[in-house]
Order: C-alpha cells, then sequence, then structure tokens
C-alpha cells in the first residue's frame, strides 16, 4: 500500500511540476543585449557657431533617437580633435569616425568638385545651394562616372550660398578692391584674383586671427561669419557679392566604420541625408541675414551694394574664369564642361524651387 501512494505522489509532483516551477525553456531564455555603436565627431566650427549648435547638434540628437540609441556620437568642435585641413585624411585613416569639412581646404584634391564654387550661378541662396551640391554629387556618379571621395562614405554635402567681401577698408569699387589681401578659398580665388586682389587660402578658423593681425585685409565669405567666427570684430565694411562666392560642404564618415554598422542603421542614416542637406542649407539662409544684422547693429558695419555699372565691370572681369575652369579640365582628361552644365541645370532648378530663402 505504501509503495502505491508513493507511486502516485511522485506522479503527481511531475505533472504539476511545469506548474509550480516553470517550463525550463523559460528559464534558460536569456535575453541578448542591444549592440550600441559609439562614434566620433570632429569638425572645424566652434561650439558657440550655429552650425554646431543648431545643425550637428541637432542631426546627432536625430540619429540617436531614430536608431533608439543603438548609435551615440561625441562631437569633437572648433578643431578639438582634427585641424580643417585634416579632417577630410583623418576620417579617411579612422582618426575620426565622422567629419565635417570644406574640400576647399586641400586645394587641388578634388578638382571637379570646384565645379559647384564657380562664378556666375543663380545661386540665390544657401538652400539652392546646399541641394544642388547634395544632387550634385549623386550626378556626378551617376551621369560623368566620377567620384572624388572613394576613400570615405560621403552622407550629404551642403553650402553656403552667396558670399560677401568682408574688409577693413571699403571694396566699393575695383580702384578699392585692386590690390587688397583677401581671405578665399576654392573656386571662389580665381574671380577674386582676376578683380584685382590678391588671395591667401586659409581655413575659416584661421581668418579672425589673420585679420587681426593684419595678414590679410579682408575676406569673402557668408555674412554669418560676422557672428559665427566673430568677424564683426576685425572688419569695418561688407559688399554684397552674390555673384563671387559659394562654398561647398561635407558630412563624411570613415569607410570600414561605415560598413561594420547594421544594414538597418545604415539605412536610418541614409534616409536622414537629403533632409539635412536641406535642413543645414535653411540654417546657412538664415543665418548669413542674422549675421549681417548683428554685424550692422552692434558693431557698427558699412554695407553696400554695387551700383550697375560697377556690378558690370566686375562681371565682365570674371567672365573668363569658367572658360579657363573647363580647359584646364579638360587638359587634365576630366569633364569640366559636363560638370559645369550639370551644375547649371541643377542650379537653375533648385534657385527655381527654393528663391524665398
Amino acid at each position: 500500500m505504501k509503495k502505491k501512494m508513493y507511486y502516485l505522489t511522485g506522479l503527481l509532483l511531475i505533472l504539476l511540476s511545469p506548474a509550480l516551477f516553470g517550463c525550463a525553456d523559460d528559464v534558460d531564455e536569456v535575453e541578448e543585449p542591444v549592440q550600441t555603436f559609439n562614434l566620433s565627431l570632429a569638425t572645424f566650427w566652434p561650439a558657440t557657431d550655429f552650425m554646431v549648435s543648431e545643425g550637428h547638434n541637432k542631426w546627432i540628437e536625430e540619429v540617436e533617437k531614430r536608431t533608439e540609441g543603438r548609435v551615440k556620437i561625441n562631437l569633437h568642435p572648433g578643431e578639438a580633435l582634427l585641424g580643417a585641413r585634416e579632417i577630410y585624411s583623418g576620417v579617411a585613416d579612422g582618426v575620426a569616425d565622422i567629419g565635417t569639412t570644406c574640400p576647399s581646404y586641400t586645394p587641388g584634391i578634388f578638382p571637379l568638385t570646384e565645379a559647384f564654387e564657380l562664378p556666375g550661378y543663380e545661386n540665390v541662396n544657401a538652400v539652392s545651394a546646399s541641394l544642388t551640391a547634395n544632387e550634385g554629387y549623386k550626378r556626378f556618379k551617376q551621369d560623368l562616372g566620377v567620384d572624388e571621395f572613394e576613400d570615405v562614405k560621403v552622407l550629404f554635402f551642403w553650402a553656403t550660398g552667396p558670399g560677401d567681401i568682408m574688409s577693413q577698408k571699403p571694396a566699393r569699387t575695383l580702384e578699392e578692391l585692386s590690390g587688397m589681401e583677401i581671405r578665399a578659398v576654392g573656386g571662389t580665388v580665381p574671380p577674386l584674383e582676376k578683380l584685382g586682389a590678391v588671395t591667401h587660402s586659409m581655413p575659416m578658423s584661421e581668418s579672425y586671427l589673420a585679420l587681426d593681425q593684419g595678414l590679410v585685409e579682408g575676406i569673402l565669405a557668408p555674412t554669418d561669419t560676422l557672428k559665427g567666427f566673430n568677424l564683426a570684430e576685425v572688419v569695418s565694411n561688407v559688399t554684397h557679392t552674390p555673384f563671387l562666392y559659394n562654398i561647398v560642404f561635407m558630412k563624411i564618415m570613415n569607410r570600414n566604420k561605415w560598413d561594420s554598422l547594421p544594414p538597418d542603421i545604415q539605412e536610418i542614416i541614409q534616409e536622414m541625408n537629403d533632409e539635412f542637406a536641406y535642413e543645414y542649407g535653411r540654417l546657412r539662409a538664415e543665418h548669413t541675414k542674422l549675421g549681417l544684422e548683428y554685424g550692422k547693429e552692434q558693431h557698427g558695419i558699412n554695407y553696400y551694394e554695387l551700383d550697375a555699372q560697377e556690378e558690370e565691370k566686375w562681371l565682365q572681369r570674371i567672365e573668363p574664369v569658367v572658360t579657363d575652369w573647363i580647359q584646364r579640365r579638360e587638359d587634365r582628361g576630366l569633364p569640366g564642361k559636363e560638370a559645369v552644365e550639370l551644375v547649371r541645370e541643377l542650379d537653375a532648378k533648385f534657385s527655381q524651387e527654393y528663391p524665398d530663402y
């Protein structure tokens, strides 16, 4: 009888054990931790400049938000990690995972990209200029079979749009501009030299000191720099010259680091590229206006517009710049004419679509 009772009791325990103690499978299941990716971002813009405070920081926040915290980005502004001229090579070599830089800071390395910075486009504002550069990079690859940035992953391009001559002495006429020492980069150098100025190439981050120490007498740049880089402290005059200036920028990532990211994270970042090419352009357009207002109101900056007769003189002087640029590229076996035609097409398209910034 006792043996039968022991048998029944054991059988009952076996039958009840799943309910009492849970399934063994449940006990063994362990949720795998979510993999996170910590990335560094180097830029030459100071932390106080709107490109960092409103641009780069917003992009970082959106990347972290849309990846649900799986991507964390540590920003190094103001050349803290890499100098302005070193950012491109530093990202390519893996010193920084991501960088924002200006191709013109390494003259001659990206000869076709300079097509975006030639004079004579409509270039109505930074939005149209940014979308032209961003779409133009894609079209250079697609239509011309040219990618000057193969050793990195290009995320997107944007641009300053129109810029002005900001100087210590007035530059209202060709005579006043003649012989003036001006900071300029990339495609803005040849037209300034045609106008009689003496150019000096340097990153924006070096311009304040160069002006303050008298190494240069002026700078060709968008007026947001009057506040963002404190240039209103070291110049007194602004001459409006939208036909002379446009500088492109790019956000790039180390190729190996990009390849290491899971496909879904890559897709999220890719989806943000065109969105932020526009957003950065919008920011630049707004702050160009705000910078000029700041210079006038807080530092008494004098603002000049060329009269029609004087402007025509300037335009005639710079007319050969584009023709010469095309010829030099063609002599090197590069599709210079096709590049300019493509940029003109996109510039006209986006200038018409976004005229009000």
